[in-house]
């Protein structure tokens, strides 16, 4: 089966798993009822779910909830990307996924006692799970099994496979909905809407932003849109757009070796003093110290 460029490697009642050379929804806002299990094996992007975006990168592996809006943007399809813009090739994009959805087992399945790990997984994975490094071998074995073993192996895998993340990933504590609590539930429109203001976002924030020009994206004015924007996100534009500019700032700091007040001026501050400030408001610490801690 031919999809998006994807080549399937196993299609049940189940699940889905798949490699691709471009991700089934190209930079857009989507949900969809599956669980997703996203292995990026080669690629660089950004990633935003709930109240929440995140620069991603090769080896990157995410646990994505059911029925929840999410988006995925890789540098290889921005029109503007800093590797470009200094004469470097973007990183070409490899990932592999598998999509299933568990609500086929039924109700009475999943409320089982010893689905309790499993549910909070569920529950956690709507806000995204990053899986860690000590967890990726074993899911990656899994993924290899799932395309070879025969039918009748591929759900005591798929729950095998569940239950291992759930093991290492999942937290101690009963997990805590999306942040979100008072956003409205999403539609097509919201999808469409906030898909070009991320894409605008994204592809303009290392220079100004007004908020006039961004409302008019979605033909609002300024007070509506940042009403809409806060309402359907949790977050106010200007959150949001900073930490963009923190995450990219971020890539710049560890990959390169330009002045911070360069990378100041890269990521769309006019501030050095603000760019500072926010910077260790985001991560915890100042630029410099964040270098040289991600260069050890």
């Amino acid at each position: 089966m031919d999809y998006f460029g994807q080549h399937i490697k196993v299609k049940g009642s189940t699940f889905t798993l798949a490699t691709a050379e471009v991700y089934h929804a190209l930079n857009s806002f989507h949900t969809h009822q599956e669980v997703e299990l996203l292995h990026i094996y080669s690629g660089e992007g950004t990633f935003s779910i709930d109240d929440q975006s995140k620069r991603i990168s090769s080896g990157t592996m995410i646990l994505i909830g059911s029925n929840v809006p999410h988006m995925l943007k890789f540098e290889i399809n921005r029109y503007y990307d800093y590797a470009m813009k200094h004469g470097k090739t973007p990183i070409p994009l490899r990932l592999h996924t598998l999509h299933f959805n568990l609500n086929k087992l039924g109700n009475d399945f999943l409320s089982l006692p010893e689905n309790a790990m499993l549910i909070n997984l569920l529950t956690e994975a709507k806000k995204g799970i990053i899986i860690s490094e000590q967890t990726k071998p074993q899911v990656i074995q899994y993924f290899n099994q799932l395309e070879t073993c025969p039918n009748y192996n591929q759900l005591p895998l798929l729950l095998q496979l569940l239950n291992e993340i759930a093991e290492s990933e999942a937290p101690t504590h009963s997990p805590k909905q999306p942040s979100g609590k008072n956003q409205k539930p999403f539609k097509k429109i919201d999808e469409t809407r906030l898909t070009m203001i991320y894409l605008y976002t994204m592809d303009n924030f290392y220079k100004e932003i007004k908020l006039k020009d961004i409302a008019a994206i979605v033909h609002m004015v300024p007070n509506a849109f940042c009403h809409y924007f806060r309402s359907r996100t949790g977050r106010s534009y200007f959150d949001f757009l900073i930490e963009v500019r923190i995450e990219h700032a971020c890539k710049l700091l560890r990959e390169g070796n330009d002045s911070v007040t360069s990378i100041c001026t890269e990521s769309g501050f006019s501030n050095l003093s603000n760019f500072n400030r926010y910077f260790k408001l985001q991560t915890g610490k100042p630029p410099l110290a964040y270098r040289q801690e991600q260069r050890k």
